[in-house]
Protein backbone atom coordinates (compact mmCIF):
# COMPACT_ATOMS: atom_id res chain seq x y z
CA UNK A 1 0.00 0.00 0.00
CA UNK A 2 1.35 3.41 -0.99
CA UNK A 3 0.70 6.60 0.96
CA UNK A 4 1.07 10.17 -0.21
CA UNK A 5 2.62 12.83 1.98
CA UNK A 6 1.93 16.49 1.16
CA UNK A 7 4.76 19.04 1.17
CA UNK A 8 3.18 22.44 0.54
CA UNK A 9 1.67 22.04 -2.94
CA UNK A 10 3.72 18.96 -3.82
CA UNK A 11 3.43 15.33 -2.82
CA UNK A 12 5.45 12.14 -2.85
CA UNK A 13 4.72 8.45 -2.59
CA UNK A 14 5.82 6.69 0.59
CA UNK A 15 5.87 3.08 1.73
CA UNK A 16 4.84 2.52 5.36
CA UNK A 17 7.14 0.36 7.50
CA UNK A 18 6.17 -3.28 7.97
CA UNK A 19 6.54 -5.81 10.76
CA UNK A 20 5.71 -5.69 14.45
CA UNK A 21 7.76 -5.27 17.58
CA UNK A 22 8.08 -7.68 20.46
CA UNK A 23 5.42 -7.10 23.09
CA UNK A 24 6.01 -6.98 26.80
CA UNK A 25 4.04 -9.60 28.67
CA UNK A 26 5.45 -9.47 32.14
CA UNK A 27 2.43 -8.99 34.31
CA UNK A 28 -0.51 -11.26 35.07
CA UNK A 29 -2.08 -9.35 37.90
CA UNK A 30 -2.10 -5.73 38.98
CA UNK A 31 1.26 -4.80 40.52
CA UNK A 32 2.51 -8.37 40.06
CA UNK A 33 6.03 -7.16 39.35
CA UNK A 34 8.97 -9.52 39.54
CA UNK A 35 12.39 -10.25 38.06
CA UNK A 36 11.78 -10.50 34.33
CA UNK A 37 14.14 -10.54 31.40
CA UNK A 38 12.54 -8.80 28.45
CA UNK A 39 13.39 -9.55 24.84
CA UNK A 40 14.38 -6.93 22.29
CA UNK A 41 11.83 -4.19 21.84
CA UNK A 42 10.50 -2.95 18.54
CA UNK A 43 12.77 -5.02 16.28
CA UNK A 44 11.15 -4.84 12.84
CA UNK A 45 10.74 -7.92 10.70
CA UNK A 46 12.55 -8.19 7.39
CA UNK A 47 10.84 -5.92 4.86
CA UNK A 48 8.66 -7.63 2.29
CA UNK A 49 9.18 -7.15 -1.42
CA UNK A 50 7.21 -4.18 -2.63
CA UNK A 51 6.51 -2.77 -6.02
CA UNK A 52 5.81 0.92 -6.43
CA UNK A 53 3.61 1.96 -9.34
CA UNK A 54 4.86 5.03 -11.12
CA UNK A 55 1.94 5.69 -13.42
CA UNK A 56 1.48 9.50 -13.42
CA UNK A 57 -2.31 9.26 -13.48
CA UNK A 58 -2.38 7.03 -10.42
CA UNK A 59 -0.23 9.50 -8.51
CA UNK A 60 -2.41 12.40 -9.57
CA UNK A 61 -5.54 10.60 -8.36
CA UNK A 62 -3.95 9.84 -4.99
CA UNK A 63 -2.83 13.43 -4.57
CA UNK A 64 -6.31 14.70 -5.43
CA UNK A 65 -8.02 12.39 -2.91
CA UNK A 66 -5.51 13.21 -0.19
CA UNK A 67 -5.83 16.95 -0.78
CA UNK A 68 -9.63 16.77 -0.66
CA UNK A 69 -9.53 14.78 2.59
CA UNK A 70 -7.05 17.25 4.10
CA UNK A 71 -9.23 20.23 3.18
CA UNK A 72 -12.37 18.53 4.47
CA UNK A 73 -10.75 17.93 7.84
CA UNK A 74 -9.46 21.48 8.20
CA UNK A 75 -12.85 22.86 7.02
CA UNK A 76 -14.52 20.62 9.65
CA UNK A 77 -16.45 18.60 7.06
CA UNK A 78 -14.69 15.79 8.92
CA UNK A 79 -14.65 16.88 12.59
CA UNK A 80 -11.14 16.91 14.09
CA UNK A 81 -10.40 14.76 17.11
CA UNK A 82 -10.74 16.82 20.28
CA UNK A 83 -8.48 16.78 23.35
CA UNK A 84 -8.89 18.61 26.66
CA UNK A 85 -5.96 19.35 28.97
CA UNK A 86 -5.98 20.64 32.56
CA UNK A 87 -2.31 21.08 33.53
CA UNK A 88 -3.43 22.86 36.68
CA UNK A 89 -4.17 19.42 38.16
CA UNK A 90 -0.47 18.67 37.80
CA UNK A 91 1.12 21.90 38.97
CA UNK A 92 -1.22 23.22 41.65
CA UNK A 93 -2.62 21.96 44.94
CA UNK A 94 -4.23 18.82 43.47
CA UNK A 95 -1.00 17.25 42.20
CA UNK A 96 -2.98 14.39 40.73
CA UNK A 97 -4.04 13.45 37.20
CA UNK A 98 -6.97 11.29 36.18
CA UNK A 99 -9.72 9.48 38.07
CA UNK A 100 -7.45 6.47 38.59
CA UNK A 101 -4.29 8.34 39.52
CA UNK A 102 -1.11 8.65 37.50
CA UNK A 103 2.26 6.95 37.10
CA UNK A 104 5.42 8.60 38.46
CA UNK A 105 8.70 7.89 36.64
CA UNK A 106 12.18 8.88 37.85
CA UNK A 107 14.79 9.12 35.07
CA UNK A 108 18.55 8.87 35.43
CA UNK A 109 18.94 12.61 35.95
CA UNK A 110 19.05 14.89 38.95
CA UNK A 111 15.58 15.61 40.29
CA UNK A 112 15.00 19.32 39.67
CA UNK A 113 11.39 19.44 40.82
CA UNK A 114 11.19 20.82 44.38
CA UNK A 115 10.83 18.23 47.12
CA UNK A 116 7.32 19.17 48.26
CA UNK A 117 6.00 18.81 44.69
CA UNK A 118 7.78 15.47 44.22
CA UNK A 119 6.35 14.12 47.48
CA UNK A 120 2.78 15.14 46.64
CA UNK A 121 2.94 13.70 43.13
CA UNK A 122 4.55 10.54 44.52
CA UNK A 123 1.91 10.16 47.23
CA UNK A 124 -0.96 10.53 44.73
CA UNK A 125 0.56 8.17 42.15
CA UNK A 126 -1.03 4.78 41.44
CA UNK A 127 2.26 3.27 40.17
CA UNK A 128 5.83 4.41 40.97
CA UNK A 129 8.77 3.52 38.74
CA UNK A 130 12.49 4.31 38.61
CA UNK A 131 14.43 3.86 35.38
CA UNK A 132 17.88 2.27 35.83
CA UNK A 133 20.17 4.98 37.25
CA UNK A 134 17.08 6.95 38.24
CA UNK A 135 16.91 4.57 41.19
CA UNK A 136 20.23 6.04 42.41
CA UNK A 137 18.70 9.52 42.37
CA UNK A 138 15.55 8.28 44.05
CA UNK A 139 17.61 6.62 46.77
CA UNK A 140 19.43 9.92 47.37
CA UNK A 141 16.08 11.71 47.53
CA UNK A 142 14.61 9.21 50.01
CA UNK A 143 17.68 9.35 52.26
CA UNK A 144 17.82 13.15 52.04
CA UNK A 145 14.16 13.49 53.00
CA UNK A 146 14.58 11.11 55.93
CA UNK A 147 17.55 13.11 57.23
CA UNK A 148 15.73 16.40 56.76
CA UNK A 149 12.68 15.08 58.58
CA UNK A 150 14.83 13.79 61.43
CA UNK A 151 16.52 17.18 61.90
CA UNK A 152 13.26 19.12 61.81
CA UNK A 153 11.45 16.79 64.23
CA UNK A 154 14.35 16.16 66.58
CA UNK A 155 16.63 13.21 67.00
CA UNK A 156 14.91 9.85 67.09
CA UNK A 157 11.64 11.13 65.62
CA UNK A 158 10.61 9.42 62.38
CA UNK A 159 8.60 11.24 59.73
CA UNK A 160 6.01 9.78 57.39
CA UNK A 161 7.91 7.51 54.98
CA UNK A 162 7.61 7.88 51.23
CA UNK A 163 5.57 5.26 49.41
CA UNK A 164 7.84 2.47 48.12
CA UNK A 165 8.86 1.98 44.53
CA UNK A 166 6.68 -0.49 42.61
CA UNK A 167 9.27 -1.40 39.98
CA UNK A 168 12.74 -0.57 38.64
CA UNK A 169 13.34 -1.04 34.91
CA UNK A 170 16.31 -0.71 32.55
CA UNK A 171 19.37 -2.50 31.23
CA UNK A 172 20.94 -1.92 34.67
CA UNK A 173 24.23 -0.47 33.47
CA UNK A 174 23.82 2.58 35.73
CA UNK A 175 22.26 1.33 38.95
CA UNK A 176 24.86 0.88 41.71
CA UNK A 177 25.28 -2.16 43.95
CA UNK A 178 24.42 -0.03 46.97
CA UNK A 179 21.17 1.01 45.31
CA UNK A 180 20.35 -2.60 44.37
CA UNK A 181 20.81 -3.53 48.01
CA UNK A 182 18.81 -0.48 49.20
CA UNK A 183 15.87 -1.53 46.98
CA UNK A 184 16.42 -5.26 47.36
CA UNK A 185 12.72 -5.96 47.88
CA UNK A 186 11.64 -3.86 44.87
CA UNK A 187 10.75 -5.91 41.75
CA UNK A 188 13.04 -5.28 38.77
CA UNK A 189 12.36 -5.66 35.06
CA UNK A 190 15.44 -6.11 32.87
CA UNK A 191 15.13 -4.49 29.42
CA UNK A 192 18.44 -5.12 27.63
CA UNK A 193 17.49 -3.85 24.15
CA UNK A 194 20.03 -1.22 23.05
CA UNK A 195 17.88 0.03 20.14
CA UNK A 196 15.65 2.00 22.52
CA UNK A 197 16.33 4.22 25.52
CA UNK A 198 15.59 2.98 29.02
CA UNK A 199 12.86 5.63 29.23
CA UNK A 200 11.14 4.36 26.08
CA UNK A 201 11.37 0.77 27.30
CA UNK A 202 9.99 1.73 30.71
CA UNK A 203 6.88 3.24 29.11
CA UNK A 204 6.41 0.02 27.12
CA UNK A 205 6.69 -1.99 30.34
CA UNK A 206 4.19 0.24 32.14
CA UNK A 207 1.53 0.43 29.42
CA UNK A 208 -0.04 -3.02 30.09
CA UNK A 209 -0.31 -2.10 33.78
CA UNK A 210 -1.86 1.23 32.90
CA UNK A 211 -4.38 -0.39 30.56
CA UNK A 212 -5.42 -2.91 33.20
CA UNK A 213 -5.84 -0.27 35.90
CA UNK A 214 -7.29 2.38 33.54
CA UNK A 215 -4.43 4.81 34.19
CA UNK A 216 -3.89 7.29 31.36
CA UNK A 217 -1.21 9.71 32.60
CA UNK A 218 2.54 9.43 33.22
CA UNK A 219 4.44 12.14 35.10
CA UNK A 220 8.18 12.08 34.44
CA UNK A 221 10.73 13.98 36.52
CA UNK A 222 12.73 15.56 33.70
CA UNK A 223 15.99 17.54 33.69
CA UNK A 224 15.97 20.37 31.12
CA UNK A 225 19.56 21.34 31.97
CA UNK A 226 20.98 18.03 30.75
CA UNK A 227 22.72 17.19 27.49
CA UNK A 228 20.83 18.17 24.35
CA UNK A 229 20.85 14.62 22.98
CA UNK A 230 19.24 13.32 26.18
CA UNK A 231 16.59 16.04 26.11
CA UNK A 232 15.81 15.19 22.47
CA UNK A 233 15.69 11.48 23.32
CA UNK A 234 13.06 12.23 25.97
CA UNK A 235 11.02 14.19 23.42
CA UNK A 236 11.35 11.28 21.03
CA UNK A 237 9.80 9.03 23.68
CA UNK A 238 6.75 11.32 23.72
CA UNK A 239 6.30 10.56 20.02
CA UNK A 240 6.94 6.83 20.38
CA UNK A 241 4.55 6.38 23.31
CA UNK A 242 1.60 8.35 21.94
CA UNK A 243 -1.65 6.43 22.33
CA UNK A 244 -5.24 7.33 23.13
CA UNK A 245 -4.84 5.85 26.61
CA UNK A 246 -1.35 7.18 27.40
CA UNK A 247 -0.36 10.80 28.03
CA UNK A 248 3.24 11.46 29.06
CA UNK A 249 4.15 14.73 30.81
CA UNK A 250 7.75 15.87 31.31
CA UNK A 251 7.96 17.90 34.51
CA UNK A 252 11.03 19.97 35.34
CA UNK A 253 11.64 22.54 38.05
CA UNK A 254 9.65 25.24 36.25
CA UNK A 255 7.97 23.76 33.16
CA UNK A 256 5.61 21.08 31.86
CA UNK A 257 5.94 19.58 28.39
CA UNK A 258 3.77 17.16 26.44
CA UNK A 259 2.76 16.12 22.92
CA UNK A 260 -0.20 17.55 21.01
CA UNK A 261 -1.37 15.08 18.39
CA UNK A 262 -3.27 16.03 15.22
CA UNK A 263 -6.66 17.43 16.19
CA UNK A 264 -8.20 20.23 18.24
CA UNK A 265 -6.78 20.82 21.72
CA UNK A 266 -8.25 22.92 24.53
CA UNK A 267 -5.77 23.76 27.29
CA UNK A 268 -7.13 25.27 30.50
CA UNK A 269 -4.32 27.45 31.78
CA UNK A 270 -4.15 28.22 35.53
CA UNK A 271 -5.15 31.83 36.11
CA UNK A 272 -1.88 32.53 37.94
CA UNK A 273 0.03 31.77 34.75
CA UNK A 274 -2.24 34.05 32.71
CA UNK A 275 -1.97 37.01 35.06
CA UNK A 276 1.79 36.60 35.46
CA UNK A 277 2.17 36.18 31.67
CA UNK A 278 4.28 33.03 31.93
CA UNK A 279 5.81 31.69 28.74
CA UNK A 280 4.53 28.92 26.48
CA UNK A 281 5.71 27.46 23.18
CA UNK A 282 4.66 25.26 20.24
CA UNK A 283 7.42 23.34 18.47
CA UNK A 284 7.09 21.20 15.32
CA UNK A 285 9.75 18.66 16.28
CA UNK A 286 10.57 16.02 13.67
CA UNK A 287 8.39 17.15 10.78
CA UNK A 288 6.48 20.16 9.51
CA UNK A 289 2.93 21.04 10.53
CA UNK A 290 1.15 22.44 7.50
CA UNK A 291 -1.93 23.95 9.14
CA UNK A 292 -1.86 25.30 12.72
CA UNK A 293 -4.44 27.68 14.15
CA UNK A 294 -4.52 28.95 17.74
CA UNK A 295 -6.76 31.11 19.91
CA UNK A 296 -6.19 32.41 23.43
CA UNK A 297 -2.51 33.24 22.95
CA UNK A 298 -1.02 36.73 22.87
CA UNK A 299 0.39 35.97 19.43
CA UNK A 300 -1.94 33.59 17.64
CA UNK A 301 -1.37 31.53 14.50
CA UNK A 302 -3.87 31.29 11.64
CA UNK A 303 -3.51 28.38 9.23
CA UNK A 304 0.26 28.68 9.71
CA UNK A 305 2.90 26.25 8.48
CA UNK A 306 5.41 25.44 11.21
CA UNK A 307 8.79 23.81 10.74
CA UNK A 308 12.41 24.18 11.77
CA UNK A 309 14.02 26.49 9.25
CA UNK A 310 10.67 28.30 9.05
CA UNK A 311 8.17 29.39 11.68
CA UNK A 312 8.18 28.17 15.29
CA UNK A 313 6.36 29.68 18.26
CA UNK A 314 8.53 30.38 21.31
CA UNK A 315 8.31 32.88 24.18
CA UNK A 316 4.58 33.24 23.60
CA UNK A 317 2.12 33.89 26.45
CA UNK A 318 -1.61 33.94 27.20
CA UNK A 319 -4.48 36.27 26.39
CA UNK A 320 -7.15 34.14 28.11
CA UNK A 321 -7.49 31.19 30.46
CA UNK A 322 -8.46 28.83 27.63
CA UNK A 323 -6.04 28.18 24.77
CA UNK A 324 -7.08 26.26 21.68
CA UNK A 325 -4.62 24.68 19.26
CA UNK A 326 -5.77 22.99 16.07
CA UNK A 327 -3.05 21.17 14.17
CA UNK A 328 -2.71 18.68 11.34
CA UNK A 329 0.58 17.25 12.73
CA UNK A 330 2.30 16.50 16.03
CA UNK A 331 3.49 19.49 18.05
CA UNK A 332 5.41 19.76 21.32
CA UNK A 333 3.63 22.05 23.80
CA UNK A 334 5.72 23.41 26.66
CA UNK A 335 4.67 25.92 29.31
CA UNK A 336 6.28 27.64 32.24
CA UNK A 337 4.81 26.36 35.50
CA UNK A 338 4.56 28.11 38.82
CA UNK A 339 7.80 29.37 40.28
CA UNK A 340 8.16 26.45 42.64
CA UNK A 341 11.00 27.98 44.61
CA UNK A 342 8.97 31.11 45.34
CA UNK A 343 6.05 28.95 46.46
CA UNK A 344 8.34 27.01 48.80
CA UNK A 345 9.56 30.23 50.40
CA UNK A 346 6.00 31.56 50.72
CA UNK A 347 4.84 28.31 52.30
CA UNK A 348 7.73 28.39 54.77
CA UNK A 349 6.77 31.91 55.91
CA UNK A 350 3.13 31.01 56.59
Amino acid sequence: MNLVQLYGTGCRTMTPPRGSGAAFNWMRRSCGFGWVRVTRVGRPAHPQPHTTHHHPTAHRLLCTKTTIGFRQQMDHTIPPKEFKWTPGNLINENFKLGDHGHVCVVLNRQIQVPAHVVKLLWRNAAVRCAVDGGSNHWRDFVVGQAMSKSKSNGAGTAGTPLEPLDVITGDFDSITEDTVDFFKTTPKVHTPDQDATDFTKAIAVLQPVMAQRKIRDVVVFHDTSGRLDQVMANLNTLYKSQKDNCNVFLLSGDSVTWLLRPGKHTIQVPTDLVTSQRWCSLMPVGSAAHNVTTTGLKWNLYHAQMEFGGMVSTSNTYATEFVQVETDANLIWSMGAYDFEDKVRQTAKT
